[in-house]
């Protein structure tokens, strides 16, 4: 029995000292196996902004070459996902007239960590992402009245856009990708035990250190291309500071939280798209139903990381959301006043 305690013990040990966090990292290598799509935009750049309570926030914008920007889209990536895994669809944004920004929440892709390991994702709550992404329009991104802004949020990044939307963040439309609505089973007893004693930061079950074997997103199953599910993994092995695997047991009981927040939150007051598989969405579609204007759009991408997947279906999930951005910008210029004479 006392055997079986040491390792509980450690992990207890490592939660209540839970090391030193990391600042956020702005200097990414391309990695070398790349193809030129996969890396980044002309003219991209790197930024970092201190949301209060959080580590430093990194986040890169593109704007598009040779045209004036027609609007803005701020792209909030999955668990897991830095904003490198953006590039080949914020080049394609740029090439439409969109200035893109890509906003990585704390404790996630080049942003700071709260922790160590730095690969064991934590956050203190979605409502602070939230709360970055309203300060982070008003802030940084401060687009002119003709000039729309789109927040996309993917994956379980997608109850954070909801949430903030609800808050009344100043977006002319949300778009959640894939959106991970996935109501998560109840905590085991000593999960439950562990929260209430303040370790929150101990790794959920099934935690494992990042490696190099890992199964790339197309071997995982998240993405249904195979040269787009290299993109993270390969980015990850060049830059060790973008590495992210399993999540805390505070993320896990985060996300609970926040999809029932989301669920039980009123109505937007923007459109709403939501793009997701054709079968399996439940609370998803729920939210959806619950909008004041919301159109949901089945994707048959297997996967559920949809902007990397394969041309059949990404092609379709491009479209979808660049006719509601040129939608909107149409829309804004039509009700903008022209200034006087």
């Amino acid at each position: 029995m006392q055997r079986a305690l040491l390792p509980f013990a450690a992990l207890v040990l490592a939660a209540c000292d839970p090391g030193q966090g990391r600042e956020a990292f702005t200097d990414s290598r391309p990695p070398p196996s790349l193809a030129p799509r996969f890396l980044a935009p002309e003219g991209w750049a790197w930024g970092v902004v201190q949301a209060e309570g959080q580590p430093q926030l990194r986040y890169g914008v593109s704007s598009p070459v040779g045209t004036g920007t027609r609007a803005h889209v701020l792209i909030v990536p999955a668990y897991g996902e830095s904003a490198e895994v953006w590039f080949e669809t914020a080049r394609q944004l740029n090439g439409q007239g969109y200035a893109t920004w890509v906003l990585e929440r704390a404790g996630q892709g080049g942003s700071g960590r709260y922790l160590s390991p730095h690969d064991l994702g934590h956050t203190e709550g979605f409502e602070a992402g939230a709360d970055a992404v309203r300060s982070f329009i008003a802030g940084v991104i401060r687009p002119a009245d003709d000039k729309p802004l789109i927040l996309l949020g993917a994956g379980d990044a997608a109850l954070t856009v909801a949430m903030a939307a609800q808050a009344g963040a100043p977006a002319d439309a949300v778009i959640l990708s894939g959106p991970d609505f996935r109501v998560q089973p109840p905590p085991r007893r000593w999960e439950s035990l562990a929260s209430r004693l303040g370790l929150s930061r101990l790794p959920a079950p099934g935690w494992t250190a990042w490696s190099r074997a890992a199964p790339d997103d197309y071997a995982a199953g998240l993405a249904s291309d195979p040269w787009r599910g290299k993109v993270r993994h390969a980015w990850q092995t060049a830059n060790p500071d973008l590495r992210l695997t399993g999540a805390s047991l505070g993320w896990t009981a985060a996300q609970s939280r926040a999809l029932a927040q989301v669920l039980a939150a009123p109505a937007v007051s923007q459109p709403v798209l939501i793009l997701g598989p054709a079968e399996g969405t439940g609370a998803a579609q729920d939210f959806c139903g619950a909008q004041a204007a919301c159109r949901y759009v089945a994707i048959t991408d297997p996967g559920n990381a949809l902007h990397l997947g394969e041309n059949s279906h990404r092609t379709l999930w491009f479209k979808v959301i660049t006719d509601l951005i040129s939608e909107e910008s149409h829309q804004v210029r039509a009700v903008t006043p022209s200034p006087p004479a």
